[in-house]
């Protein structure tokens, strides 16, 4: 199952209306969805996520994956990157949590991780050095 997920997410570049058909095939009915910033539950809802994002970003790219688990719970790192028509591409480091029911093949639970100022100032590498630097002295 994760290496089907990473294969269909390096599909969307290239595969956009496709890939939106075949949700259905790697994530079930009921799909809870989870990230910093909104929570779905069921297909419509986790769908419409989708469409907007395609909508929004001409280009939608997933790479550098690994895969940690097993068939039933693993997680997915990857670098998420969405370019504008006009303007820079975002960079985004994510990790997405999955869990697979039993006698299932598809996600039914996903939480997406990442971290979203890192990904407005990737763009900009002097003002994404600063960020990691502060980062670093007030967290790390």
């Amino acid at each position: 199952m994760a290496t089907r997920l990473q294969k269909y997410y390096e599909g969307f570049a290239s595969e956009r209306e496709s890939a939106l058909h075949r949700l259905g095939e790697h994530f079930t009915d009921d799909i809870h969805f989870r990230d910093p910033f909104r929570e779905t539950h069921g297909m419509p809802a986790f769908r419409e996520l989708f469409v907007r994002m395609f909508k929004q970003y001409p280009t939608v790219a997933f790479d550098s994956f690994r895969i940690d688990g097993d068939d039933r719970a693993f997680t997915l790192t990857y670098v998420m990157r969405l370019g504008m028509v006009v303007g820079p591409e975002f960079v985004t480091p994510m990790a997405s949590v999955c869990r697979v029911r039993a006698g299932e093949d598809r996600v039914s639970d996903l939480l997406d991780f990442y971290d979203f100022s890192s990904s407005l100032v990737s763009p900009f590498p002097l003002v994404a050095a600063a960020y990691r630097k502060l980062v670093n002295a007030l967290f790390l």
